[in-house]
This record gives structure tokens, C-alpha cells and sequence, in this order.
């Protein structure tokens, strides 16, 4: 029988395009309607965006090396 399985246990990515593309729109939306709820500095709105920016990079620069490997 087999044991409980833990997230360590199943090979998932963490986010993909479409999940931070979400999460900037929600960004977006929550800073226009004014419901951002201001915290520590490091959680602005901008600085939010720009590091969901740089993994949507990352994850864009990976798929185009793995279909240029495919070929």
C-alpha cells in the first residue's frame, strides 16, 4: 500500500506563463481599484510586477531553448 504523497513527491512546475500573466493582471486590478493593501516596501505593486516579469522571461527563454533542442 502505497504512503502519503507530498508535494516534494510529484514533479509539478511551480507557475507557468499563463499563471504569472494572471497574477500581473491581479496586480494590475487591485492597484487601479485601490484596493492594494500597502505593506513592507518591498511589495509594491511596480517591484511585484517586475519580478513576475523576469520569470515570465525565464520561462520563455527555457521553452524556446527546448524547442530549439527538439529540432
Amino acid at each position: 500500500m502505497a504512503g502519503p504523497v507530498s508535494n516534494a513527491d510529484v514533479d509539478t512546475a511551480m507557475l507557468d506563463k499563463r499563471d504569472i500573466q494572471t497574477l500581473m493582471y491581479c496586480i494590475r486590478v487591485a492597484e487601479t481599484a485601490g484596493v492594494w493593501q500597502p505593506g513592507s516596501p518591498v511589495r509594491t505593486p511596480n517591484d511585484l510586477e517586475c519580478k513576475l516579469a523576469e520569470l515570465l522571461h525565464e520561462i520563455e527563454a527555457t521553452s524556446v531553448r527546448d524547442i530549439r533542442a527538439a529540432a
